[in-house]
């Protein structure tokens, strides 16, 4: 007989957990959501970005529960990746959110603080309490959705970042396409063979632009210099440091940010343009679908993240995860079909049809991935690093991508840059 990841959980919630995170009691709201029989009813709106690889994977999930649970209609709203946030943040500010939506970890601790989110109904996910769900994840990936003890989100999409390079302008440049460069130093010193007389072509190029990714770029270079971007307790900025300089003056010294493409960093790589990158797991399906001469293994491959010479290793991570608007009044349906979602063989085939993991306990040995990818981020894993939660995440990422932009296009000085975020985030603190 087959044992399920439910059928796991429920005999997990009857041991005793420890070093999880601390459960949060149901409170009296949440009991009353919890249908007497446990069926799950009504209709539900579920907002999401989707590729078509996904596409694949969640449209006859929908089909497949609304034929199981006859009582419970699934209307879906795809929305772009990059406007997803914006559009929830206008759904919210227009007391009219979805039931259901993706959401960035990240994001988490603005909308909890304000109320937004409906923390999980363990009973839903077929589970006695929040500490039996912790124990069926990867426990960093899981609590990164929480906020004050309590969690409002199931991972869906996890990621520790790689480097990407192109084995064919590695072997163009007399590089060794199999020994990639280890440390930010070796970075540098490829990137200078990469680069073309007229700058057209480059090493590394970073995404420009875009906050997450800015984040994560300088989380790797600044935490990996023994500083960091907000304090421990998140309560003030600490980029006007010399970690925080010495790493702004890197980022400015790579790539070309005159290099143009709808796409940044991502299409630069993809045109051969930039012959590496900082990106996640989905890219190794994304890649592909944007320049079909990309085989993996062949044009491009991956590496684990530089880290500094002689400094800490560390791994930018982030997960998405399904999160429940708190004025919703079906929560308990929502969780329903999100444990619907989440189950192993669900997991399995989005990540090989999709290239998106979902963080469930025994990850590493999920089938359907390059065995590659998920050694490297396994090895990677007890050094992941989410990046500073705060309720002001929105605010802290667009100032540190105005600081890193403007050093990388010349228009600012490392120095006055981390002053600039500094002294920012002294007000949205």
């Amino acid at each position: 007989m087959t044992i399920t990841r439910r059928d796991l959980l429920r005999t997990a919630a009857l041991t005793t957990a420890s070093g999880l995170l601390a459960a949060c009691g149901s409170g009296a709201g949440q009991e009353a959501a919890v249908p007497a029989d446990g069926v799950p009813r009504g209709k539900i709106s579920v907002w999401l970005h989707q590729t078509k690889a996904y596409d694949a994977v969640f449209t006859p999930l929908l089909h497949s529960y609304m034929q199981e649970f006859g009582g419970v209609d699934i209307t879906p709203l795809y929305v772009p990746v990059d406007k997803l946030d914006a559009k929830l943040l206008t759904a919210f500010a227009g007391n009219v959110p979805p039931d259901l939506f993706k959401i960035g970890g990240w994001t988490i601790p603005g909308h909890a603080r304000k109320g937004r989110l409906a923390p999980i109904i363990p009973k839903a996910m077929g589970v006695a309490d929040q500490k039996a769900l912790v124990q069926g994840y990867d426990e960093h990936a899981i609590n990164s959705l929480s906020y004050d003890g309590r969690l409002y989100g199931v991972p869906i999409d996890y990621t520790i970042c790689f480097l990407y390079y192109r084995r064919d302008r590695f072997a163009e440049a007399g590089l060794d396409p199999d020994k990639p460069p280890t440390t930010w130093e070796e970075v540098a010193e490829y990137s200078k063979r990469l680069t073309s007389a007229d700058g057209k072509k480059v090493g590394l190029q970073w995404i420009l632009g875009n906050p997450q990714w800015t984040l994560m770029q300088l989380l790797a270079l600044v935490k990996g210099k023994g500083g960091g971007i907000l304090s421990a307790d998140a309560a003030k900025a600490t980029l006007a440091t010399d970690a925080g300089v010495e790493a702004l003056r890197y980022y400015g010294s790579l790539g070309n940010a005159k290099l143009s493409n709808p796409l940044s960093g991502f299409g630069l790589f993809a045109t051969g343009e930039s012959a590496m990158v900082v990106s996640g797991l989905f890219a190794m399906d994304l890649f592909p679908t944007l320049n079909k001469k990309l085989t993996f293994g062949q044009v491009f491959d991956i590496a684990p993240l530089p880290r500094w010479d002689a400094g800490p290793p560390v791994a930018p991570a982030y997960t998405w995860g399904w999160a429940v608007a708190a004025q919703s009044k079906l929560q308990y349906t929502a969780w329903h079909f999100v444990d619907y979602l989440q189950r192993e063989d669900v997991a399995a085939r989005q990540l090989k049809d999709a290239s998106l993991l979902t963080p469930v306990k025994g990850w590493e040995k999920l089938p359907g991935a390059d065995q590659k990818a998920l050694d490297i981020m396994a090895a990677s894993a007890p050094h992941a690093d989410f990046g500073p939660q705060t309720p002001v995440w929105n605010e802290m990422a667009k100032a540190l991508t105005d600081a890193a932009d403007s050093v990388a296009f010349g228009k600012r000085t490392p120095e006055q840059a981390a002053a600039d975020f500094d002294q920012a985030m002294r007000i949205a603190l």
